[in-house]
């Protein structure tokens, strides 16, 4: 008994000291990613629909807010007068991806997917469609580009 219990053992615990189990904590990309997307406004200021329809924004627009606990908000607003913020909704977030490159929200503002093209401090790229991009490559998609705008208090 004691000649199969031991290696049993033995293999049991070099599996489990070998698997590299998720620690709860963000890596510094994902802490980076979170940093530059959440606590400030985004404010629509391109869109490519596709089949050459084009539209660069230049008052009325749509802004989207992130925060860090997965819930955001969209609005109806300005780029002249950010007092402006009409119709707001609501909405939860959360990342599909482990390198926090695709957003799917899901609430009454819109239900969706973002692929994050290029995010910076002050500037957000994303495509967004009706199915997750990682999973559905070749569908029908809309390109936004967004400028940061940091909230007034």
């Amino acid at each position: 008994m004691k000649a199969i219990v031991f290696p049993l053992l033995t293999i049991l615990l070099m599996c489990l000291s070998s698997c590299e189990g998720r620690t709860g904590y963000l890596d510094e990309g994902q802490e980076n990613t979170l940093s530059m997307l959440t606590g400030k406004e985004w404010v629509e200021v391109y869109a490519d629909y596709g089949l050459g329809y084009e539209q660069v924004i230049e008052d009325r627009t749509v802004i989207y807010y992130f925060d860090l606990k997965g819930n955001g908000w969209c609005a109806v607003g300005s780029l002249k007068d950010e007092t402006v913020k009409e119709n707001v909704r609501y909405f939860q977030w959360t990342f599909t991806t482990e390198n926090f490159a695709v957003i799917q929200t899901a609430g009454n503002a819109m239900d969706g997917y973002w692929l994050i093209k290029k995010l910076t401090p002050t500037e957000l790229w994303v495509q967004c469609s009706t199915h997750d991009p990682v999973l559905v490559p070749n569908q029908t998609t809309t390109f936004y580009k967004y400028k940061a705008r940091t909230i007034s208090k």
